[in-house]
């Protein structure tokens, strides 16, 4: 399967995870921390593609979650492009294997989103104040994302290296 193919497949299945971030999620909620599917779909996506590629599904599935949510249109899109560029950074410098590089990717992602989503909000008028969403909402959901990589890391080394195609 080529990769032109492989971004055609992911436009409908982005859209499933949307309703399942949306649906099934919040049923695994912790301490009203729930974990963020798409932050962590994106960043594996850099880790294996590097950051034009998920650039693209970065794009898609915020646009999935803008229409399933009550958030400004947009907001989502912007939020996870950002997260796909700051962890697309990394590709070709480091070595995925190493367990930091995942951890240290899905903290960054997860911290690039949430203060990202929250500044798009706030200049939107809606008003969270800063330090207890961070405490409340980001930490936890940083904590919650790592657990989830964790997860995933073992299926992350065991795919082959992929050439970014500039």
């Amino acid at each position: 399967m080529n990769r032109t193919s492989l971004y055609f497949f992911m436009i409908p299945l982005l859209g499933v995870l949307a309703i399942v971030q949306s649906v099934v999620i919040p049923r695994l909620e912790i301490a009203h921390v729930r974990p963020d599917v798409m932050v962590v779909l994106v960043v594996i996506w850099a880790l294996l593609f590097g950051g034009s590629g998920s650039l693209l599904i970065g794009f898609v599935a915020g646009l999935w979650m803008d229409v399933l949510s009550g958030g400004p249109m947009g907001g989502s899109s912007l939020a996870l492009m950002a997260v796909a560029l700051v962890t697309g950074i990394g590709y070709r410098r480091f070595f995925r294997s190493n367990l930091l590089v995942p951890i240290a990717s899905i903290v960054l992602g997860t911290l690039v989103y949430s203060y990202c989503y929250w500044g798009i909000l706030a200049l939107t008028n809606h008003r969270l104040p800063l330090w207890e969403t961070t405490t409340r909402l980001i930490f936890p959901a940083v904590v919650y994302n790592g657990a989830i990589m964790l997860l995933f890391i073992p299926f992350l080394n065991r795919l082959p290296e992929q050439q970014e195609v500039v």
